[in-house]
C-alpha cells in the first residue's frame, strides 16, 4: 500500500462527522432542557410576609 493511497482515502470521514454532529446536538439540547428545568424550579414563588 502505498502512502499516498492513505491520503487520499476519505471515504470514512462523513460518517464521523455526522456522529461528532450528533453527538454535539444531543449535548446541547441536554444542557438547553436542564436549564429550563431547573430554571423553573428557582421561580417558584414563597408566600409574603409582613
Amino acid at each position: 500500500m502505498q502512502i499516498k493511497h492513505l491520503f487520499d482515502d476519505d471515504s470514512a470521514v462523513s460518517p464521523v462527522i455526522g456522529v461528532i454532529l450528533m453527538v454535539a446536538i444531543t449535548v446541547i439540547l441536554a444542557a438547553v432542557i436542564g436549564t429550563f428545568v431547573l430554571g423553573l424550579g428557582d421561580n417558584v414563588e414563597s408566600t409574603p410576609t409582613a
